[in-house]
């Protein structure tokens, strides 16, 4: 019972707000003292969120925000033990624990569903935040040291390692990375804005630990700082546990860290920049990029920020968008570039429009088409189907709930509070989309804001990015005279000093801590079940349906899977690019422009994706498909099922020159962000060596992918691939082949079945029985023909991965496994390989093909990484000791984080209809993981981690570099070529 003009544990309340279109009430408080800022959005939601937040402005590029972050989290007043923040992570069953880093802002967020962990959490950020150890040793760890090659010779080498040093040269691996920290720091160039807040790797070697405390000391103040709780729990003892912290702090006038509004151009400015050479990419030529960007509005300005949002995705979104016509279509890109959008993260918003992959003689072409298209818009505005298919999008999202609707929220307020705009007003999105329609009365209200943002506007920026086949020469010359220019200035006394403080980090790094200081749930803290949504199992006209009555909030949810077992080798291996295309091109009944107008004015999109699922009760079987989805609000369920119907009477598969421009977008697509998740196609390449359903994820969605459509498409005539799409559409969209859920509200749901039934009955087939579920049989080859592949790519850190045949989800091994590979990242890998070696993350899981995966992330050492994976058993013989009843515990709460995490209304249900985990055996396995004792793990290590038990496989993506291979290792070696 909080009122407006009360004070509350320091806290007086200055609004409150009910948002019925999300079902909750927003307080706004102020604490008196320190004028700290808190909002709690009250709401009937299990998944509690909490934050702290803090505008951070650097005034350089040595990442000084962003190595904060993490050195704030390497111990404590209260928790004096080296990195709180991932030990926590296995005392606890939050569902998302993090901290991030923008380029004015830095926070601390986390959710969980259990108040006792929520109350642990706080704690551990509160005391982070405000009162962290901040030691030289661990600034050498996060951020940036000199380091001999060998710790134990003083006479040898030395290199820069560090954590964030070692990331953000990760970072920095991706063209697309480098595009658009370059447009940012270029279109606002008088404040923090022109520096690189994450570090530049040439620049971070200038940052010292004074610099951080000072940092600290100045930004993480409770006066410069918002804090954020989300969820059901008592908002008073959140306000009672931070008044706490924060009222022992003199107050500070925090206007140091506002940012100024950009002074605006008075002329149109561009700037180039290089990159290296995409070995994965298009040929040497089209590996350029354009954009052309303007700064829009103040952030603060919050009906114009989100009439901005809507004009532009009414202007790029969709074969109706006037820049999709003239841009996309005419086929002289790779489709829109990573920048593409409105940007409302900044102090200045600003939209930005660019292509990928396009030839440098083209880049007048564009600035060209962007003119004459911004004047088309002027002269003919929109079409009134085209911006009712908008509006219905942004309210179909208001309704549509995730699970992280908390985070979701906090991640778009961050921005706008940051600049200590109306919060309050920005949550009212009924009252924006009213403003919105009734300034829609004026027919040329579109038009003229367009003139003024779009045309009129001299603050504009074009950047071009070319590639430089000596650009990693250059760089590795430029890291070299870093170093040099580092080392040249040593004394001896400094020398020794170094050699002394890295000999201290690494006993540091090895000493066995207490961690009796840092807080933990307990078993009876973990309820004995979780809740389980309750499916009915039925058939409509015959084919098999689950579904789940849920809190939907007004919106049916459909889904369907269609058995693809019967295609040839050929169509399997282009199940990716069929699923791409299916919408694309309308159908008998509309063209490709009216058929998308209409399914983004009825329903969020019909999306088609590749279904491939291991059999949970063995390994050697998978099943392939193809998984439709969709959701509407429920008065527009007939509409999306008559969609559909359309959609398998016939796809439209004709028209060369529009499957030319997608097939060119579709490869340019494929290309992007390799670098930024190569961990995750490192463990698709290890785990394809291994067993065959596992080569056919990799065939259809890892590197093998990208090699064979390069040449699919090379090698084929549109009129050729529309052949082999109309008969993959003939084999597949096909009714008896297919099973179906819908997760739906608790009331008018008949009308819905008679809508599905129609679809159903409408539906063709060629198939005299049902044959929804076929299992395919996956070989497992006793003696994998290649064991170890590495895949050079032109980035200069590695992604390394080691597969280990294992057991599927119901043996009684998988769970015992699932904790021992918690128990084996945060006691082993974590220490060692990024500790120790720097590498910005490692792991251990099994996955549901039955494989233990090992994995790094942005590794500088794949040597020295591949020795650890194999050394484990030897290291859990040595170290039996560390497993404790408190260690084996730890492990068991990290596997729940992830099993125990809430579901959305609209995602219920899906585990049992994509791969049958029934609520008895999700139960079963839940109450394994609880059960599973020491002697279990280590009799699991023995079976599966001794050399010759069980086969393995190893693969590395990375620089091209001799790996030392050891006598049981044979490897392959893969180079690409930029050839599309």
């Amino acid at each position: 019972d909080i009122r407006i003009g009360s004070v509350y544990h320091g806290f007086k309340c200055e609004d409150i707000q009910k948002v019925p279109e999300f079902n909750l009430i927003a307080y706004r408080l102020v604490h008196e003292k320190t004028r700290t800022e808190y909002l709690h959005i009250n709401r009937p939601d299990s998944n509690n969120v909490f934050s702290i937040n803090f505008r951070t402005t650097p005034f350089d590029s040595t990442g000084l925000p962003h190595i904060l972050e993490h050195t704030v989290l390497c111990g404590s007043k209260k928790f004096p033990v080296r990195d709180p923040f991932f030990k926590m992570l296995n005392r606890s069953i939050s569902n998302f624990m993090n901290a991030l880093t923008g380029p004015d802002f830095t926070f601390y967020p986390f959710s969980t569903i259990n108040e006792v962990d929520f109350r642990n959490l706080q704690a551990i950020y509160m005391d982070a935040v405000f009162h962290p150890n901040l030691s030289h040793l661990d600034f050498l760890q996060e951020g940036w040291r000199l380091e001999h090659k060998n710790l134990d010779d003083k006479k040898s080498d030395y290199s820069i390692k560090g954590v964030v040093y070692n990331e953000m040269k990760g970072v920095f691996a991706d063209n697309s990375a480098i595009f658009s920290q370059v447009f940012l720091n270029t279109i606002l160039p008088d404040h923090t804005y022109r520096y690189v807040s994450g570090g530049h790797p040439l620049q971070i070697p200038n940052l010292t630990h004074k610099d951080l405390v000072n940092f600290h000391h100045k930004y993480y103040h409770p006066s410069n700082a918002k804090m954020y709780s989300y969820g059901n729990f008592s908002l008073i003892k959140s306000l009672a546990f931070v008044d706490d912290y924060i009222s022992k702090f003199d107050p500070v006038d925090a206007s140091y860290s506002v940012i100024p509004t950009q002074q605006r151009w008075s002329s149109p400015r561009s700037h180039h920049v290089t990159c290296r050479f995409d070995t994965m990419g298009a040929p040497f030529e089209k590996q350029n990029q354009i954009a052309i960007g303007f700064l829009m509005t103040d952030i603060t300005n919050i009906y114009e920020t989100f009439l901005l949002q809507f004009i532009t995705e009414l202007m790029i979104v969709g074969p109706n968008s006037f820049f999709y016509k003239r841009m996309i279509e005419p086929n002289i890109s790779g489709g829109y570039n990573s920048t593409t959008g409105f940007e409302s993260q900044l102090k200045d918003t600003m939209f930005v429009i660019g292509l990928q992959n396009i030839a440098k003689e083209d880049f007048n072409k564009f600035d060209r088409i962007y003119k004459e298209t911004i004047d088309e818009v002027i002269a003919k505005g929109f079409d009134d189907n085209h911006i009712q298919s908008v509006l219905h999008r942004i309210e179909l999202n208001i309704k549509h709930q995730s699970t992280k609707f908390g985070l979701n929220l906090l991640f778009g307020l961050v921005p706008l509070w940051n600049h200590n705009g109306n919060i309050m007003m920005s949550l009212q999105m009924n009252n924006l989309v009213k403003k919105l329609k009734e300034n829609l009365k004026d027919p040329t209200y579109l038009q003229r804001r367009i003139e003024h943002y779009f045309k009129n506007n001299n603050h504009k920026l074009t950047l071009a990015m070319t590639p430089d086949m000596d650009y990693e020469k250059k760089l590795t010359e430029a890291e070299h005279q870093l170093l040099l220019s580092k080392v040249n200035i040593l004394s001896e006394e400094d020398k020794n000093r170094i050699f002394e403080e890295n000999k201290h980090l690494e006993e540091l790094q090895k000493a066995k801590e207490n961690l009796d200081v840092l807080p933990c749930l307990k078993l009876n803290d973990i309820p004995r079940e979780v809740e389980r949504p309750n499916i009915k199992l039925m058939e409509i006209s015959k084919i098999p349906f689950s579904i789940c009555k849920a809190a939907t909030n007004g919106i049916t949810y459909f889904r369907a899977i269609l058995n693809a077992s019967h295609l040839n080798h050929n169509q399997t291996m282009l199940l990716p690019l069929f699923n791409s295309m299916l919408t694309k091109f309308g159908t008998q009944k509309h063209d490709f422009r009216s058929f998308d107008q209409l399914v983004n004015m009825k329903t969020s999109g019909l999306a088609v994706s590749t279904h491939l699922s291991e059999n949970i009760n063995d390994f050697n079987k998978y099943e392939l498909g193809l998984l439709l989805s969709s959701f509407c609000l429920d008065d527009n369920s007939k509409d999306m099922m008559t969609l559909w119907s359309e959609l398998f009477d016939g796809p439209l598969f004709k028209d060369d020159a529009r499957l030319t421009m997608l097939l060119e977008n579709y490869l340019s697509n494929l290309a992007v962000g390799i670098s930024q998740s190569g961990h995750l196609y490192a463990i698709m390449c290890a785990n394809g060596l291994l067993q065959e359903s596992s080569a056919l994820k990799d065939a259809l969605s890892g590197l093998q992918h990208i090699d064979f459509m390069k040449k699919f498409v090379a090698n084929n005539k549109p009129g050729e691939i529309f052949s082999i799409f109309k008969e993959m559409a003939s084999k597949l969209l096909n009714k008896n082949r297919m099973r179906c859920s819908l997760n739906l509200g608790y009331i008018h749901d008949e009308h819905v079945y008679d809508h599905v039934k129609c679809f159903i009955d409408n539906a063709k087939t060629t198939e005299n029985k049902i044959v929804s579920h076929v299992w395919n049989e996956s070989k497992v080859s006793s003696e994998p023909l290649v064991k170890c592949r590495h895949n050079i790519l032109n980035i200069p850190v590695n992604f390394c991965a080691k597969a280990i045949s294992a057991s599927p989800y119901t043996d009684p091994d998988y769970p015992k496994l699932q904790v021992l590979a918690k128990f084996l990242t945060s006691k082993y890998l974590h220490p060692i390989v990024r500790e120790q070696n720097g590498a910005y993350g490692s792991g251990v899981k099994v996955t549901a093909d039955g494989i233990i995966n090992f994995y790094s992330y942005r590794d500088p050492n794949s040597r020295k990484t591949l020795d650890v994976f194999d050394q484990t058993e030897e290291w859990l013989a040595s170290n039996v000791n560390l497993l404790d009843d408190q260690v084996l515990f730890e492990a068991k709460l990290g596997v729940l984080q992830t099993i125990d995490a809430p579901v959305a209304e609209g995602l219920k249900g899906y585990d049992l209809f994509t791969h049958g985990v029934t609520n008895e055996i999700f139960s079963k396995h839940r109450s394994s993981i609880l059960r599973v004792t020491k002697d279990d793990l280590m009799d699991v290590a023995v079976k599966y981690f001794s050399l010759g038990n069980r086969q393995s496989t190893k693969c590395v993506l990375g620089p091209k570099s001799e790996l030392k291979q050891h006598e049981d290792e044979i490897w392959v070696v893969m180079e690409q070529e930029g050839n599309f």
